[in-house]
């Protein structure tokens, strides 16, 4: 009779946790969704409201060399990928990461230049789906990995706090 108990018990523990284990994979998808409207209204505001040499700076949250920037110039949006976040000081770069980037058009990357691409479509959505390919691309996050959002007018602030601080001091 215990034994017969004990089978029942123990078939009913791996259900309970096979839904939690959908809810990780579900919340993974929701964050992936989160990040993609970050990248949309980020660089779509760029695109709306910005001037030649406003830019937008997606930073892979506690890693600042490992980023994707869009860059207004001439009427045209230059993207960038940097390059100092996965290569080692003095290595070679890796392959499959440079040719991932050649696929995605982004080229001239080294360990003192960036990964660009000029000319980019104007679409909000199209630019957010592309700066998830290239953070995966280039860098290889964990699929519920975070950014952090730096513009022009974020540093042009803060810059403003900071003066404002040290003539009240």
């Amino acid at each position: 009779m215990r034994s017969a108990n004990t089978t029942a018990k123990s078939r009913t523990v791996p259900r309970r946790h096979q839904s939690v284990v959908a809810r990780v994979q579900d919340d993974s998808g929701v964050k992936r969704e989160i990040r993609l409207a970050l990248f949309e209204k980020a660089v779509s505001r760029l695109l709306s409201e910005g001037e030649d040499r406003d830019f937008v700076i997606f930073e892979l949250r506690g890693t600042p060399d490992s980023y994707v920037q869009f860059i207004l110039h001439d009427g045209a949006l230059l993207g960038e990928v940097g390059s100092r976040g996965w290569a080692l000081e003095g290595g070679p770069l890796d392959r499959e990461r440079i040719t991932a980037l050649g696929c995605l058009g982004f080229e001239g990357g080294s360990h003192r230049a960036n990964f660009a691409r000029d000319h980019l479509p104007q679409d909000g959505r199209r630019l957010a789906c592309l700066t998830e390919l290239l953070f995966g691309a280039a860098y290889r996050p964990q699929c519920d990995f975070d950014v952090t959002v730096i513009t022009k007018p974020m540093i042009e602030a803060e810059a403003m706090r900071r003066r404002a601080q040290e003539v009240d001091a």
